[in-house]
């Protein structure tokens, strides 16, 4: 292992742990199973949930060797769903890129290994066969690899996924082909050591691309045209948007010229920041933000 890879492993794992200890409990993950892999995920439903109301569902995705508990304490998606009413899951990777390594997802669509895409599609499938959602308000976010799947699942599903909202990792796969343009919002430090800004000679063997070139894809899948309005949200942050797009494909960037490997907002800043991931933009709430910019982006 390379030692980008190394310090990536020790930092992820650290990170992980100081999470977990701060979770009281770990809720009963449902489960299906799909080509005959036990397959998990964490389920919120909103209080106020009633059989019959078609019902909005985002799907949160955590970061390379995290968890569904973990990446809930990361997001706080679903004390916002509680406010907002609406469902959130948390998937669980059982994906190995090889043996020893952390736990993450099968962006990649690496053939004899758990396929995630068909992952998502039966755990759709089974929600909808006990609660209703509305089938044109379901979205997908995560962060670190959830936000390489979400990319994913933008590309693979984009007849289900109205809009995605990766964070500190966004992705245009080389074979992406989506039928339709699909909406991102994304979030991204100039400092992130892990998904680096620009793709560097030590950038891990799955990012392949900096995130102006992934953002690039985008905005030319969904047809954007004209310059991007830039707004300055703080001293470090950036808003670029590009809203001229076919369909309503809207590309919202948050682009911080200090922020690491973090998730904005969140209220895990400081352990961030203590096990090496970097600084985290507190004055920009990207859970919020993403669920504003879903709420604006039904599936068309």
């Amino acid at each position: 292992m390379s030692k980008t890879r190394v310090s990536l492993v020790l930092l992820i794992s650290i990170f992980s742990s100081a999470i977990i200890a701060q979770v009281k409990s770990v809720e009963q993950l449902e489960s299906i199973t799909v080509n005959g892999v036990e397959r998990q995920w964490r389920i919120f439903i909103p209080s106020s949930y009633i059989k019959g109301k078609p019902t909005p569902l985002v799907l949160d995705f955590h970061g390379s060797g995290s968890a569904p508990d973990r990446q809930a304490m990361l997001s706080e998606f679903e004390q916002l769903a509680e406010l907002e009413d609406f469902f959130v899951i948390s998937p669980a990777a059982k994906y190995y890129r090889k043996k020893g390594e952390i736990v993450t997802w099968n962006v990649d669509l690496h053939e004899k290994c758990v396929d995630d895409v068909l992952f998502v599609r039966e755990l759709l499938a089974t929600i909808g066969q006990h609660y209703t959602i509305d089938p044109t308000r379901i979205y997908s976010t995560g962060f670190s690899g959830g936000a390489r799947m979400s990319s994913r699942l933008a590309c693979d599903l984009s007849n289900v996924i109205a809009a995605v909202g990766p964070v500190a990792g966004v992705r245009y796969p080389e074979d992406c082909n989506p039928s339709r343009p699909v909406p991102v919002i994304t979030f991204h430090g100039k400092a992130d050591k892990i998904n680096h800004y620009k793709h560097q000679a030590d950038s891990t063997a799955y990012w392949r691309m900096g995130v102006e070139e992934a953002l690039s894809g985008w905005i030319s899948t969904n047809q954007c045209t004209g310059s991007p309005a830039l707004e300055a949200v703080s001293d470090s942050v950036i808003r670029v948007s590009y809203q001229n797009c076919q369909s309503e494909g809207d590309v919202v960037f948050y682009r911080s010229d200090d922020a690491g490997h973090t998730w904005p907002g969140s209220q895990l800043a400081d352990d961030l920041e203590k096990v090496g991931l970097g600084k985290t933009n507190t004055e920009i709430p990207a859970t919020k933000l993403i669920w504003e910019f879903f709420k604006m982006h039904p599936l068309q």
